[in-house]
């Protein structure tokens, strides 16, 4: 798999957790630790595309 292919599928998941956690938000009994585990992956996630296509930025 190419660095494009695997960043468009990353993008992907991205898009996944945003969509989980609008779904969390709406949910009448908020569960802590699972919003926590959610935004520390959404958080890793993003920062790792970031750090893949930071060389094609340099370029």
């Amino acid at each position: 798999m190419d660095d494009v292919a695997m960043v468009c599928w990353l993008r992907q998941q991205v898009r996944v957790l945003e969509v989980w956690r609008e779904e969390l938000a709406c949910r009448p009994e908020i569960e802590i630790a699972m919003v926590t585990r959610l935004e520390r992956h959404y958080a890793w996630l993003t920062s790792e595309i970031m750090r893949l296509e930071a060389p094609r930025r340099a370029a």
